[in-house]
């Protein structure tokens, strides 16, 4: 990205990168939880390994790089700027992904969870006020924006709080399901076996989970038509917008995941929710700039959408179980409880503390001990990652930094006057004091 010397052409791409975190980074602010180290930066030369500085003991911070806006608002807000630009490479090319991709068949899709019971209501689209199920007489009110009341049950006694655990525990699977029958899907419409179909194009994706008020996840998807060796290569003339689109109206409905019954709870059949949003990615409307915008927001979102702000439930002693050792001693840490001391569920909404309850009760049933629900339970079981792609998608958040980091040691090498390409920095940092404070 750094010219080693005048004669070397400017990467401008990453020069503009660069230059849009350094200004995020000012206007963000400092870290919330800066983590310390000790240690030693080094400049050494390639050729000879002479060392070009002076090494000595140094006191640095960094970033926690917390995802999670509520953790960390400074270090969410950049890791929001990485998710813009890995987005956008994959519609518009840049950084490794060339910019023929943004004339490929691409769809903004949005997959829903199905309904679990009635909850109260919120205001509609576009922020319009709506009143709450009108027609049934249960409630009839309006609530406005940030009412608590919002994605809470109208009748917690009928709600399916464990059908909502399960789903969102399998939102993985179903969505690895869904990407099978939609390539499936694309080479029936083709006329083609699915073997023939992977010859000629290939299906990426980067999709990032939403967490609903009501506690439920929603799923976000960019998806792209490249051909059979990644987004260098041209898809067949077949494979349009079109029968993209088709492809995922069938695929939906045809997915589901099955699950085992266990005690007090029937075996369930999980799908997608009838809602589906299929939107084609144009320059006009739903363009690249607001589909990449639109996607980041969102991943660095949470469980707190939902009012899920607690960390961990489970104790790390132990795991979760409460007990230790093959004798199954009680742990002596939880006192058998299995949750880590310090943890209040009181603060949190009625609702709320019913999922993460009824999440830590299906965690301990041996039929569902493979889902490890109990180390998600603040997650309201959800296991999967909440930003994910395609490999050949586009580049990836460690290409990003590691871009950051090259510029940041071109500049230490300026400064000491020597040519970026003939030295290398090299750092030995640990947390802990520096060895003179010892």
């Amino acid at each position: 990205m750094m010219p080693p010397h005048p004669g070397q052409p400017v990467d401008a791409g990453g020069l503009l990168r660069v230059a849009a975190f350094t200004d995020a980074v000012r206007r963000a602010g400092a870290c919330g939880h800066p983590i310390h180290l000790s240690g030693t930066r080094l400049l050494v030369e390639r050729d000879t390994g002479r060392l070009l500085d002076d090494p000595a003991p140094a006191r640095i911070t960094v970033r926690c790089r917390s995802r999670r806006a509520t953790v960390c608002p400074s270090c969410a807000a950049l890791y929001r700027l990485d998710a813009f630009h890995l987005i956008a490479a994959g519609l518009c090319g840049g950084k490794d992904t060339p910019t023929v991709v943004a004339g490929r068949p691409r769809l903004f899709v949005t997959l829903t969870a199905p309904s679990f019971g009635p909850v109260h209501l919120g205001p509609g689209e576009h922020g319009l006020p709506r009143l709450c199920h009108p027609n049934d007489g249960r409630c009839g009110r309006w609530h406005p924006a940030g009412d608590p009341l919002i994605g809470t049950p109208l009748d917690v006694d009928g709600y399916d709080y464990a059908g909502q655990i399960l789903f969102n525990a399998h939102v993985g699977r179903l969505w690895a399901r869904f990407t099978v029958q939609t390539r499936r899907a694309l080479a029936s419409g083709a006329g083609l076996s699915r073997a023939a179909a992977a010859k000629q194009v290939r299906v990426v994706f980067a999709k990032v989970a939403e967490f609903q008020t009501r506690g439920v996840v929603h799923l976000h998807a960019v998806i792209r038509l490249d051909g059979p060796a990644g987004p260098t290569t041209t898809p067949a003339r077949w494979a349009t917008t079109g029968l993209l689109t088709a492809a995922i109206r069938i695929a939906v409905p045809a997915v589901e995941v099955r699950t085992p019954a266990c005690r007090r709870i029937t075996a369930r059949r999980l799908v997608w929710g009838s809602q589906l949003d299929i939107r084609p990615i144009t320059t006009e409307g739903m363009s690249e700039r607001v589909v990449a915008g639109y996607v980041a927001k969102y991943a660095t979102k949470a469980a707190e959408t939902a009012g899920a702000q607690v960390g961990p439930l489970f104790c790390r002693t132990c795991t979760g179980r409460g007990t230790t050792g093959r004798a199954g001693r009680l742990c002596h840490r939880c006192g058998g409880t299995g949750r880590r001391p310090g943890i209040d569920l009181d603060r949190l909404s009625g609702h709320t503390r019913w999922l993460i309850e009824t999440c830590w009760w299906l965690g301990g049933q041996p039929e569902l001990a493979a889902l490890r629900l109990r180390h998600h339970a603040h997650l309201l079981g959800f296991r999967g990652h909440f930003a994910t792609k395609s490999r050949a998608y586009s580049t990836t958040f460690t290409a990003l930094r590691a871009e950051r980091q090259h510029w940041a040691s071109a500049q230490l090498a300026l400064q000491a006057g020597v040519d970026p390409a003939a030295v290398a920095v090299l750092g030995d940092w640990r947390p802990g004091v520096m060895p003179d404070e010892r």
